[in-house]
């Protein structure tokens, strides 16, 4: 992502709208010496769907691994940016993207497409 061309103003909006919906945001820097934002307890906002899968799968024993990595495959991670202004503008991006999918899963779910399929063969 090129920010290059993006005011500081323009940066400082994205991370008030970041900070409103999640209090205490905070620019963080991982082992590569990437940066990402994270919310106030360390969680990588970009990513939290990552986490939350993490959390809730329930583990059914040692061979569940397999289901774990498909639930996990299932998810696309964002890299984490070069800069701290990049990070910024990103976590804004994600942020609206996962606001779009949430909002527009349903209206594209599993039966919803068969049945509409199943419709058009008719």
């Amino acid at each position: 992502m090129n920010v290059d061309n993006i005011t500081q103003e323009r940066f400082l909006q994205a991370k008030k709208r970041i900070t409103k919906k999640y209090p205490g945001a905070q620019t963080m820097i991982d082992p590569e010496g990437k940066y990402f934002v994270a919310t106030a307890n360390g969680r990588d906002i970009n990513n939290l769907q990552i986490g939350q899968t993490m959390d809730s799968y329930n583990f059914d024993g040692e061979d569940d691994l397999y289901g774990f990595n498909a639930a996990l495959n299932k998810i696309s991670m964002i890299p984490h940016s070069d800069s701290v202004k990049e990070a910024w503008m990103k976590t804004e991006v994600a942020i609206k993207s996962y606001h779009i999918v949430n909002r527009n899963s349903n209206k594209f779910s599993d039966e919803k497409v068969a049945r509409k399929m199943a419709k058009d063969f008719e």
